[in-house]
């Protein structure tokens, strides 16, 4: 009895020293696991939402490539018609002047058949020298109807023709309205999917700013499109020799745009609709050899990659205003020049027909608006037709 009181003391006397001793802490490992497992989980998240985001720009890209293809027929299809309706309206022009002429010149004769027809035939007589005259007059009648019936079914052709110029331009103008009101449309739509792109690459690009800085700097310097061509390149190969020193050293560098990977040239084609008036190698207006395309363009024509490729300067360059150079594989350099407005950025990666600007809304009488392509291959200039038609 009382080795059990003694053990019951000891119970109640060491009991509040157990209750009070600290719960052993975590093992650091599991912490360290813990953040593993977080870290992987983030960047699985990431993953998931670069490859969304590339799903989303592809689903955009296609429909952008789609609705200009449509634009680019529209505006074919109105070039060709506008030009129809030019050229029947100057030759509705110059039927009418033929038949006011042709109508002058019968009248007059009219008028003196009349007059001829009204002399009495004893007046006729009467006079001195009537036999012969009247001979002479009867001569001169004899050779003039023949050129007065002549005229007169010229007049009817040159008529039926005016009649059906007429209705011929009433109904081109009737589908050049229809197409206008499509290519409307189809604008507002690719107005729509541009300001869609552009969201979803604000979520992926950086530092543009910062590179488009740069090759301003190094388009003051640059002489001339060769020498801007060289030295993009020249930096280019800088960036890249400079990245793959710090990947060795392990560094943590963040992407430029000039890693971007070029991608397959595609379909090579115009960059634009339009109308070639000086080609490649021909004399230009200033008695210079063109060493590209010079395309006669509507008012706000739409402007595309005429290949794939990574876009290496976009902006303003000396004397050819707001300029585009697009770099594609194999050494194929495109430069277009000459439009107002630009839909993309340096570094960013176009396809075949995605579209990349716009050209001026004014309109000018005498040359319309001119968009200037040049296609290179290792920095000489060689002819697009080569590339877009196949020819040699």
């Amino acid at each position: 009895m009382l080795h059990l009181l003694i053990v019951t003391i000891a119970l109640l006397v060491t009991a509040p020293v157990m209750a009070n001793t600290p719960t052993p802490a975590e093992h650091p490992m599991t912490e360290i696991e813990q953040q593993l497992k977080n870290k992987k989980a983030k960047e699985a998240k990431l993953k998931t939402d670069l490859k969304n985001i590339k799903n989303e720009l592809s689903t955009q890209r296609k429909k952008l490539i789609s609705i200009a293809k449509d634009i680019s027929r529209n505006e074919k299809n109105l070039v060709e018609l506008e030009k129809n309706i030019a050229d029947k309206q100057a030759e509705q022009q110059q039927i009418e002047e033929r038949f006011k002429e042709d109508k002058k010149s019968i009248s007059d004769l009219v008028l003196a058949l009349e007059r001829i027809r009204r002399i009495p035939p004893e007046a006729i007589i009467s006079r001195p020298d009537s036999p012969l005259k009247t001979a002479q007059s009867t001569m001169l009648l004899q050779s003039i109807l023949p050129r007065v019936h002549k005229r007169a079914e010229k007049l009817k052709t040159d008529l039926e023709k005016l009649n059906s110029i007429l209705e011929s331009l009433e109904k081109d103008k009737k589908q050049a309205l229809g197409i206008s009101k499509d290519l409307k449309s189809n604008q507002k739509k690719l107005s729509s999917l541009l300001s869609n792109r552009e969201n979803i690459y604000a979520r992926t690009e950086k530092d543009i700013a910062k590179e488009q800085a740069a090759l301003t700097q190094i388009s003051l310097q640059a002489r001339n499109l060769k020498d801007l061509v060289k030295k993009i390149e020249e930096k280019q190969a800088k960036e890249k020799k400079r990245k793959k020193s710090n990947s060795k050293n392990n560094l943590n560098k963040k992407t430029t745009p000039t890693s971007t990977p070029i991608p397959k040239a595609g379909q090579a084609q115009l960059p634009v609709s339009g109308t070639i008036f000086v080609g490649y190698g021909k004399t230009d207006d200033i008695g210079a050899v063109s060493q590209g395309l010079k395309i006669k363009t509507r008012p706000n024509a739409l402007i595309t990659a005429p290949m794939g490729g990574v876009v290496d300067y976009a902006g303003k360059f000396k004397g050819y205003g707001q300029i585009i150079i697009l770099k594609h594989q194999k050494g194929y350099h495109s430069l277009i020049a000459g439009l107002t407005k630009i839909d993309t950025v340096v570094g960013r990666a176009v396809a075949a027909g995605e579209p990349i600007g716009k050209m001026s809304g004014s309109k000018n009488a005498d040359t319309g608006q001119v968009l200037y392509y040049e296609l290179r291959y290792k920095g000489q200039p060689i002819n697009p037709s080569k590339k877009i038609y196949g020819l040699k």
